[in-house]
């Protein structure tokens, strides 16, 4: 059955006495799919990290519940280690996975070639480390996945890979939240909109 897990009915946000986003209604559920959409600066970046606990900004005091459940990010600037080897950090990203090696390695390798597991984070494309953190969502498997700009540097293939990624997803009723300027159609898939323009 699906819960609430973050609702809000007086939101505000924003950075020192500077609010991004004021008074908005917010209800998420554990089990939909949510596209926040809107123009730069209308406070997409601020609401996705609010959503993944990641916020470092100013609250304004605002009444929010909250269930305590797994929440993953994947933001516009790469997450991994560049100074590590992508086997490096699938040890150290996926440490709390009770998932075996062997099966963390069969996920990784839908996404990158056998190769280039001993290679620094460093040497790869930013496409390639896109790949690795959909990987890594899909090992760890969190209740909700939340990805900024969720097309950047993604080639046709790497986009199959996220579609199927969510559609996988959302089919074992788990949430999905992406971040853009223009909603993202995803092969039968849906989706909620957040529209911050009119908010």
């Amino acid at each position: 059955m699906s819960e609430i897990f973050l609702k809000s009915n007086d939101l505000s946000l924003g950075y020192s006495n500077q609010i991004v986003i004021k008074g908005m209604n917010l209800k998420l559920f554990d089990e939909k799919n949510y596209q926040i959409i809107g123009k730069n600066g209308a406070g997409k970046t601020t609401l996705m990290n609010f959503i993944s606990s990641n916020f470092e900004g100013t609250n304004f005091e605002s009444k929010v519940d909250r269930l305590k459940i797994s929440v993953n990010q994947i933001s516009s600037t790469p997450t991994l280690i560049y100074d590590l080897t992508l086997e490096e950090n699938l040890n150290y990203f996926t440490s709390d996975s009770s998932i075996s090696t062997e099966d963390k390695l069969n996920v990784v390798f839908k996404y990158i070639p056998r190769d280039y597991l001993d290679e620094k984070v460093k040497n790869f494309s930013s496409g390639m480390i896109r790949r690795v953190e959909l990987s890594i969502i899909e090992i760890k498997n969190p209740s909700v996945f939340c990805i900024d700009e969720p097309l950047n540097f993604l080639d046709s293939e790497g986009v199959s890979l996220l579609t199927n990624l969510i559609k996988n997803r959302s089919s074992s009723s788990k949430c999905n939240i992406l971040s853009s300027q223009e909603f993202v159609k995803l092969d039968d898939v849906d989706f909620e909109v957040i529209d911050l323009d009119e908010n």
